[in-house]
């Protein structure tokens, strides 16, 4: 019985580890996020129309909030609130830092693949999905 409370107490300590770990299938270096990332992605079970633009130029990362247009593949600019961000290393993997024009955040990347981004933001996770260009 003690051996069983010892290996449980050590499964409970692993687990938020095992959770928050990060699986990027898709890169292992900056430039491999930065071109995974770009793209069209829209946020998975969310009734919005909201679809963000993700896309790097000379090092910086920016993200725009578009619509679909009436053309499949034709975006349209949904507001003027452009925000920019930072790709960062961490010891985990890697995060996103956000910068907008009210404010400022973090995103740790948790997935990424060519269809499917997961991100974490103050603890909560946000999956979405790429949308075809």
């Amino acid at each position: 019985m003690l051996l069983i409370k010892k290996h449980l107490i050590v499964i409970i300590g692993l687990l938020p580890c095992i959770v928050i770990g990060q699986t990027l299938q898709c890169c292992n270096t900056e430039k491999e996020v930065e071109e995974a990332i770009s793209g069209y992605w829209k946020i998975k079970d969310l009734d919005s129309k909201t679809i963000y633009h993700y896309w790097v130029a000379d090092g910086q990362g920016n993200v725009e909030d578009v619509v679909s247009g009436e053309k499949d593949g034709e975006y349209e600019i949904k507001e003027r609130n452009h925000s920019f961000f930072y790709l960062q290393k961490e010891n985990f993997g890697f995060a996103l830092n956000y910068i907008y024009k009210y404010g400022n955040w973090t995103s740790n990347l948790n997935y990424l693949d060519a269809t499917k981004m997961i991100l974490i933001t103050n603890g909560e996770s946000t999956e979405y999905y790429k949308v075809s260009e």
